[in-house]
């Protein structure tokens, strides 16, 4: 199966509620590499790359979010896979 990357994008109270440990838990769940951060405008964003199957698990948990998140935007971007990530961090803030 194809090697897919996206760019994420998500919106609403999804700081202060453990929305970057929950998307680092999910990308090893699904086997899914890259980053996560929080942006200082109050989203967070996310870098994803792996297998089509993989990503489309992914992308369907983090749109659920943790307990204590509003998720009021969703936004992807699908963008080259590069295959220089080899495990998946959570960042300092941006």
């Amino acid at each position: 199966m194809a090697n897919v990357a996206a760019k994420i994008h998500i919106e609403g109270i999804v700081q202060g509620v453990g929305f970057r440990h929950f998307t680092y838990r999910k990308s090893q769940e699904c086997d899914i590499q890259g980053f996560v951060r929080n942006l200082r405008d109050g989203r967070v964003q996310v870098h994803a790359e792996g297998e089509q199957k993989c990503m489309d698990r992914f992308l369907a948990e983090l749109r659920q979010g943790p307990v204590g998140s509003r998720i009021r935007g969703f936004y992807v971007n699908q963008v080259p896979y590069t295959g220089k990530y080899n495990e998946f961090s959570v960042l300092l803030d941006l």
